[in-house]
């Protein structure tokens, strides 16, 4: 965003592509980078934070900031005092014309500096890519609330055997009839650090996480085999030494808004 303290600029997750354009088999992808910023308030300082946020998005608009922040904070576990701030998606020479906007609007950076960074304790920076042809997103409709994101951490030297995996499966959940307009799904790549691979499913609301009905493996049996399916599911999941699971809110008050 910024330049945050001296080293920043707003801007995965490991893994949080949350809102991204609708994109159809029939259209041209939407280009491939997000970039997130994962800020920590100081102790005692959320409310002020928060604030604080919220007038400085509305100062970055004013001042023609041509990426839309969006804001995102985790509903489980114990760090609930982390705040996602992300824009999806953009190219690689996108983000030499966005720190150019930067330098020339040091007036903003100023105002971060002086209003939001004194009551941040820690902030993280991420860059990831976006896997659009294994991907199936669909914004019909009302807005999403809720990202449910899984990281995968991948073994090292195993990188290729669940991309190899993560490609099937995605290729027989889109031309074999998984993909519908109920269920979305984003695949993503972290950029930088250990090789992590994350997947993000979006829900309107709590009642659209209620699918106990689902099952992705009897999909794929019915369409493989039982030991087809159950091998290739195998394929994947050991590749990875361990993942993460979160859902993450998105705080409209505090985003900017797509109006423009």
């Amino acid at each position: 965003m910024k330049k945050f303290p001296a080293i920043l600029v707003f801007g995965t997750l490991g893994l949080l592509i949350f809102l991204a354009p609708a994109v159809s088999a029939a259209e041209d992808p939407p280009p491939p980078l997000a970039e997130m910023w994962l800020a920590t308030p100081k102790e005692g300082h959320g409310d002020e934070f928060f604030e604080a946020l919220e007038a400085h998005m509305a100062f970055r608009k004013e001042h023609g900031d041509p990426r839309s922040w969006q804001v995102y904070t985790p509903l489980l576990g114990e760090d609930l005092d982390r705040v996602a701030i992300r824009f999806c998606c953009f190219e690689w020479a996108d983000q030499d014309a966005y720190s150019l906007w930067n330098d020339e609007n040091e007036n903003v950076g100023e105002h971060f500096n002086e209003n939001v960074a004194p009551h941040a304790a820690h902030w993280a920076h991420y860059l990831e890519q976006v896997g659009w042809k294994n991907s199936h997103w669909v914004e019909d409709g009302d807005p999403y609330r809720f990202y449910a994101v899984t990281e995968f951490n991948l073994w090292p030297g195993h990188g290729a055997d669940f991309d190899a995996a993560r490609d099937k499966m995605s290729q027989i959940a889109l031309n074999q009839g998984w993909a519908t307009d109920d269920r979305a799904w984003l695949w993503t790549t972290t950029i930088g650090g250990g090789p992590q691979e994350g997947i993000v499913i979006p829900y309107r609301n709590y009642a659209e996480m209620d699918r106990d009905e689902d099952s992705f493996f009897r999909f794929l049996a019915k369409h493989m085999g039982d030991d087809a399916a159950a091998d290739l599911l195998k394929q994947f999941s050991s590749a990875a030494k361990s993942s993460n699971y979160q859902i993450w809110e998105h705080q409209e008050k505090y985003s900017m808004s797509h109006d423009d």
